[in-house]
């Protein structure tokens, strides 16, 4: 199969937007109030959420591309798990979610494999969890969030911005003690209540807190920044309703019927300290030291019956039998250090130089222990189909049967075990020109070297059908919980510890089936250098600015692995490496005082995910489908065009802005997928297919993107001025061709991760002590996983969330504050369409519930 994204002729362009006021899970910086004069002369106060448009409008309007920035408010914030969520509401971004929270970010249509993030300019070492997909994108769940100034998100890029930035950068900003304008202390506490609740046990309160310090010393030439956050939090997802294997028009019941339900503790600290010296007015130097870890632990449990026969005429069931698997994973980030460190030298009013480095390493692991439990059956009762989803009743013979431990076999044990370690080394140098005068041109030239290492270790067995004398049954336990749209009186569950322990120690011989047991045949490394070199002109007259040039980067690779899978062989050293030149330029136009036009033009490019160029292969998930790597891939190559229009009203406050884009990438990198048939645990013959990434054709994709902040509703009387909106849209629209391994057409759909739809809303008020928000966020249907044939294809139905936040200043150093995350339950829902035979196969949606948190912040 070849993946061709092509868009059609009558692709819309694009229209971006403004940086939209959300905040950050942080807490204030200490340049948090500031003071304005209206049109009437009088003075007014600037705070909060306000504060937080301003600062990004400003940004915005000050940058030389096209960019959006999310800026800290001062006490008050949306209730954003991490930052990936608040990084969503920025128009034209994605966060990719794991079970309700937000982990990667997309820009454009594209997912974070197509995304640079930086850290002051600096890549950092974020170990992506184990089973993610792609190594490339930065697991936001793993950054800090209480150090961030700002978030700049670049869309256009120019020649000292990294080329392997197809979708655009991330970078986050640091906080400044120096920069700020006076020292700050801020400490905040919530609790928290989730308010799905699954068993076996009472979901407990959350926890969150953050502390933030900024000082200076020694006559203001020495400044002092500590960060640090704590995360406690439990919560429960509940998937009923699904389904798997359809048969025809929906009228007789699929293979398979049921739900899972999961139970989560997600526990994450992190800290930041940051060193600045200024020892005069011509240098000035950092050092920062940042940490985090993260233990995340979910039972995770399945409850469904299968192999059903069906009286569609009288929607009654016979000779069904039930399933039930427990899961206890536990998976994070194992002391994530990251140590930065840099200078700027202003040699004189036209020179300066800057260098920055920095070293960083992190580890990312799973345990994931699973058990398997069969009822032979026959179970029996009726069932009715709504269009979207089943609900079945047992026959009270079924339903006393369900419950009775007795009825239970064991079937099987498995252990899957990995962890990945990662660290990145980067150093970088520029050397600035700047023009004669304030105007005129300026030149920028700058060198960079990155040096990435990943190494994966893992281990995994499944073992089937235990034969002689066990007693599996005693880690059996039975909860008295109605599963939604059934009357199953109990669900299933096991001691996995107890269990994990004892079957582990009957070991191999005590089962009949051994599968997939591999000690260290899937490990490998991997190591990436990247040397850069740019330069640049820096152009600027009464009315424009032009930014453009060239930058040439190399890459080397290097992986050693074990294609075959086999333990202790010997590894196998494969090597690639490849040259870009990226030119690109962009032009920023004041067609009036409060009128800009911007351009931009650049070639980047999407370096395969490391992952991709170092494994051997998978083991067949419970489907039968595997995937290899492949050393010899290149990078995707895309041409991008910007075009925005920007108006700036309210004195400068307010905003509307529109922005147009294309993306025209070449070597796209498609999973070439090879049909085979795998014997499953039943002896069943399922068609399935490996998948090995290959370079392929060509891609495109355009959008448009629209944004408004109105900073006060000033024609509103009294308090009601006070009131301010922020809204963006975003529409995109993309084509992928998938092909046969003869690169022939099968089918045009939309690229994975793309949402043709995009939306955000803020509504807030910001009064002297009472501040309050709405925020409302859409996200359209998405394919997450294709497939050829579509029988494989994961979609993300459409989604909308409504968050609240409301704030009351006892004082001017103490809030109050109360947050709710899914005021209206909003759940998710995940479908799978077959295509060949035009019916669905595959249905499940999640239940999250709602959270309340109610916490104070203290400043001064």
């Amino acid at each position: 199969m070849k993946l061709l994204m092509r868009a059609p002729l009558g692709a819309l362009w694009s229209v971006s937007s403004l940086a939209l006021a959300s905040v950050l899970a942080a807490p204030a910086h200490a340049q948090d109030v500031i003071e304005v004069e209206s049109d009437d002369g009088a003075v007014i106060v600037v705070t909060g959420q306000r504060l937080a448009n301003r600062t990004a409008v400003d940004a915005k309007r000050d940058a030389a591309v096209i960019s959006d920035v999310l800026a800290s408010d001062d006490l008050n914030k949306l209730p954003d798990q991490n930052l990936a969520e608040a990084l969503a509401r920025v128009p034209g971004l994605t966060a990719f979610q794991d079970e309700g929270a937000g982990l990667y970010v997309g820009i454009r249509g594209l997912n974070q494999e197509f995304v640079n993030v930086t850290v002051d300019g600096l890549e950092a070492s974020s170990a992506a969890r184990t089973f993610d997909t792609n190594l490339r994108g930065a697991n936001m769940e793993a950054v800090p969030s209480t150090f961030v100034a700002k978030v700049e998100v670049i869309k256009a890029l120019t020649p000292d911005y990294d080329g392997d930035a197809i979708a655009g950068t991330v970078n986050l900003v640091t906080r400044s003690a120096l920069d700020a304008k006076k020292p700050w202390l801020s400490l905040g506490g919530a609790l928290g209540q989730y308010e799905e609740d699954v068993p076996p046990n009472d979901i407990g309160r959350s926890f969150k807190g953050n502390l933030s310090f900024g000082q200076t010393f020694a006559g203001e030439r020495i400044g002092l920044v500590i960060d640090a956050n704590v995360r406690d939090v439990e919560r429960d997802n509940l998937k009923p309703n699904a389904w798997f294997g359809a048969r025809g028009d929906g009228t007789v019941l699929p293979d398979e019927v049921g739900g899972f339900f999961y139970q989560r503790q997600e526990k994450s600290q992190g800290a930041t300290a940051k060193l600045e010296v200024r020892p005069n007015d011509a240098f000035q130097a950092d050092i920062a030291v940042t940490y985090f870890d993260s233990e995340i632990g979910i039972d995770k449990n399945k409850h469904a019956i299968f192999g059903a026969t069906s009286n569609a005429t009288a929607g009654t069931f016979t000779g069904a039998q039930g399933t039930g698997r427990n899961d206890r994973v536990e998976y994070g980030v194992n002391d994530s250090v990251t140590v930065t460190a840099g200078g700027q030298w202003f040699i004189n009013d036209r020179h300066s130089v800057s260098a920055r480095g920095s070293t960083s390493s992190s580890s990312s692991y799973q345990d994931d222990p699973r058990v398997d439990w069969f009822y032979g059956g026959p179970l029996s009762g009726a069932y009715e189909y709504n269009g979207e989803y089943y609900t079945y009743q047992f026959d009270t013979a079924s339903q006393a049967n369900w419950g009775n431990p007795a009825r239970y076999v064991f079937n099987g044990y498995r252990r899957f075990q990995e962890e990945l370690e990662k660290g990145v080394d980067s150093i970088r140098v520029d050397w600035t020109i700047a023009p004669s005068t304030g105007s005129g041109l300026g030149y920028k030239f700058g060198a960079k070297r990155k040096e990435t290492n990943v190494d994966y270790t893992a281990s995994n067995f499944r073992w089937d059908r235990p034969n002689g004398t066990t007693d599996f049954a005693q880690f059996l336990f039975f909860e008295n919980y109605q599963f939604p749209g059934t009357n199953n009186p109990t669900i299933l569950l096991s001691d996995i510890e107890g269990l994990s322990a004892y079957a582990e120690g009957l070991g191999t011989s005590r089962f009949s089936r051994i599968r997939s047991v591999i000690v260290n045949g899937n490990d490998y490394d991997v190591a990436e250098t990247v040397l850069a070199g740019y330069g640049l002109i820096d152009w600027s007259g009464e009315r424009f600015r032009f930014v453009g040039g060239l930058r040439y980067e190399d890459t080397q690779t290097e992986a050693h692995n074990r294609f075959n899978r086999a333990d202790n062989a010997a590894f196998v050293t494969t090597s690639g490496g490849y040259g870009d030149w990226l030119p690109s330029a962009a032009l920023t136009y004041f067609l009036t005082d409060r009128v800009l036009l911007r351009a931009g033009a650049s070639r980047a490019i999407g370096r395969p995910d490391i992952r991709d160029l170092a494994r051997g292969e998978t083991p067949p998930n419970d489907n039968g489908f595997y995937s290899r790597g492949n050393p010899d891939l290149k990078p995707r190559i895309s041409n991008n065009y910007d075009l925005s229009l920007e108006y700036y009203f309210d004195g400068g406050d307010s905003l509307l802005s529109a922005a147009l884009f294309q993306k025209d990438i070449q070597d796209e990198i498609f999973d070439l997928q090879t049909p085979y048939v795998f014997t499953n645990a039943l002896d069943v013959d399922v068609n399935s297919f490996f998948s090995q990434p290959d370079n392929g054709g060509s891609a495109k994709i355009s959008g448009i993107e629209l944004g408004l902040v109105k900073d006060r509703l000033d024609f509103l009387p009294g308090a009601l001025a006070n009131i301010g909106f922020s809204a963006n849209v975003t529409l995109t629209q993309g084509e992928l061709e998938l092909l046969n391994a003869d690169r022939s057409v099968v089918r045009t759909v939309n690229p994975e991760g793309l949402s043709e739809r995009l939306a955000n809303a803020t509504l807030y008020y910001q009064g002297e002590r009472l501040s309050a928000r709405a925020a409302w966020r859409f996200v359209g249907e998405q394919t997450q996983a294709l497939s050829i044939d579509g029988s494989a294809d994961l979609q993300i139905d459409d989604y909308e969330q409504t968050d609240l936040q409301f704030g009351y200043k006892l004082a001017d150093d103490v809030e109050l504050f109360s947050e709710v995350w899914n005021a209206f339950e909003n759940e998710q829902s995940f479908t799978n369409q077959n295509f060949v035979a035009g019916v669905p196969n595959w249905f499940e949606n999640v239940r999250y519930g709602r959270a309340i948190w109610i916490g104070v912040n203290l400043k001064r």
